[in-house]
């Protein structure tokens, strides 16, 4: 059962293109017909088909979040099913979720940081209010638009904060979630409720602000998925500062409160986005800033203006909780936003202290002007009347602006020096076994289920190949180990990947802390991804 090739009819929508895959479901660009409105098409994978679970839980996710409307949190259209298989019909993002922009361009500045946890917190606020648990926030779930604000997408995982009649999709004891970002309870396989979101999202916000996430080291050995829930179980939430010593303090304390062992210390969400809102607040002064949002899918890019924080017609996403920013705008409409009002002040007060200030400034001038004059005139001057010079000091020096970062070519992620500086770029994940086999039409085909998989057994001068066919080449060892402590690289703990060069008969193979040598012939636990040099992608 194929997936649908562009020009396929689904319900009322014709598919255009494949935008990639997610944790149950292949997504599809394409337009509604009628409406002429983009659109993206979730479709179970065909590898779940047969899962009345996977299907249940799939149909109970567009049910969902087709019941929450909210800016902050993804709109669903329709759903249906397509040659057997449940789809859900919903908007089309354009942006790059937060995963991705870190990978791109590093930790967020604190503002930008604390607007993005903003709108993730009024989204899932609104989802708790509708009666819905996410379960796997992380920042590759939350979505940078091109407009600024932050949606909230896949509840693949999600379940009702009271299920009622609805038999539970996931026994008790059973854990599901992504283990950087995992609350203690979840993690124990406890009942739980909207406070394992608010433990996620904290762990987000130190992400955005350090890009790596909590209780990773950055050591392949010591990072592996057992040792990393087991310092969600234990240890004390990490301070952003010690990762990144510029951090917002208010922000890094923030993220640890949000990440107490304790469901009962977490702040809930509306004191979450109130302090957040003071946060966003303080930090923009009600001004606006810029944000470059790297391409998307459709390859649109480039710096855009991120909308006042302040505004009650900015489009930038507002719910109840921000009513009381909307009537300080009526003041900055007003003639008052050059100057910080204190809150409180009368108006008449306020007016009449300015206008105390600019007599000041007047009357200063006045005096220069005048003791400019009486020294002057008497002497051999120009004749051309008083000269007032003020010194305003050196003239300002431009800021250096830091060059943009190379994108990423699709599936590839960008590896730094150790001083930040690019250096080449790497395959997210190893190369797949059907993607090896189309290159090799005498291969025996992998099965559909194995076809997604990470190729194995593939011998090391076939990898050679498969490499040079692609203009690209394996990575070297140093490559390798910088490679595996990027954000967005993913390997196995326990699998190992051919790197160069090969010495006599053997080959080196590098997994996560651990090294080893094998022979050219392939392995049942060997596989391989590319790298990809920077001058080769210009």
């Amino acid at each position: 059962m194929a997936n649908p090739s562009p020009g396929t009819e689904i319900g009322a929508y014709r598919i255009e293109g494949v935008i990639g895959a997610g944790s149950m479901g292949d997504v599809f660009r394409g337009v509604d017909v009628g409406l002429n409105r983009r659109v993206a098409v979730k479709i179970l994978s065909e590898r779940h088909k047969d899962s009345n679970e996977l299907r249940a839980r799939f149909t109970r996710e567009g049910r969902a979040v087709a019941a929450i409307q909210h800016p902050n949190v993804v709109q669903v259209f329709a759903t249906g099913n397509f040659q057997d298989r449940p789809y859900i019909a919903m908007e089309l993002l354009e942006g790059t979720d937060l995963a991705s922009a870190i990978d791109a361009q590093g930790a967020l500045p604190a503002l930008d940081a604390a607007r993005a946890i903003l709108d993730g917190a009024r989204g899932l606020h609104a989802a708790a209010k509708a009666g819905l648990i996410h379960r796997d926030v992380k920042p590759s779930n939350l979505v940078l638009l091109s407009d600024g604000r932050v949606k909230v997408t896949d509840f693949g995982l999600a379940k009702p904060v009271d299920p009622g009649s609805e038999p539970s999709l996931t026994a008790l004891g059973v854990v599901v979630g992504t283990p950087d970002y995992i609350a203690p309870e979840q993690a124990r396989g406890e009942v739980i409720d909207e406070r394992v979101d608010i433990y996620a999202l904290g762990g987000t916000l130190y992400f955005l602000l350090t890009a790596m996430p909590p209780f990773r080291t950055g050591v392949p050995a010591e990072d592996k998925y057992l040792k990393v829930v087991a310092r969600h179980l234990k240890n004390p939430p990490p301070d952003a500062r010690d990762r990144n010593p510029s951090a917002d303090p208010e922000l890094a304390d923030l993220a640890r409160q949000m990440m107490s062992k304790k469901p009962a210390e977490r702040p809930d969400y509306p004191t979450l986005i109130a302090r957040l809102e003071r946060i966003v607040d303080r930090l923009s002064g009600g001004g606006a800033t810029l944000t470059t949002i790297p391409p998307t899918v459709d390859g649109s890019a480039g710096r855009l203006a991120r909308t006042p924080f302040v505004g009650g017609n900015a489009p930038h996403g507002f719910d109840d909780d921000a009513a009381a920013t909307r009537s300080r705008d009526a003041d900055a409409d007003a003639g008052l936003s050059a100057l910080a009002r204190p809150s409180g002040l009368p108006r008449w007060l306020w007016v009449v202290s300015a206008l105390a200030l600019l007599l000041f400034i007047v009357g200063v001038i006045v005096h220069l002007i005048r003791d400019s004059g009486g020294g002057g005139c008497g002497g051999g001057g120009s004749g051309s009347g008083p000269v007032v010079v003020i010194d305003a000091g050196p003239p300002p020096v431009d800021a250096a602006v830091a060059p943009p970062r190379p994108t990423p070519p699709e599936g590839m992620v960008l590896v730094v020096k150790p001083d930040g500086a690019p250096w080449f770029f790497v395959d997210a994940r190893p190369i797949t076994a059907g993607d090896f086999a189309a290159a090799f039409p005498k291969l025996k085909k992998p099965s559909a289920a194995a076809a997604g998989k990470p190729v194995v057994n593939a011998p090391y001068n076939f990898a050679k190949a498969f490499a040079q066919a692609a203009g690209k080449r394996l990575l070297t060892d140093d490559e390798w180990q910088a490679a595996v402590v990027t954000p967005g690289v993913i390997a196995s703990p326990t699998q190992f990947e051919w790197i160069a060069p090969a010495v006599g008969k053997e080959a080196p193979v590098r997994a996560p802390g651990k090294s080893a040598t094998r022979p050219l012939a392939g392995q049942k636990d060997v596989t391989f991804r590319l790298a990809k040099d920077l001058s080769a992608s210009r």
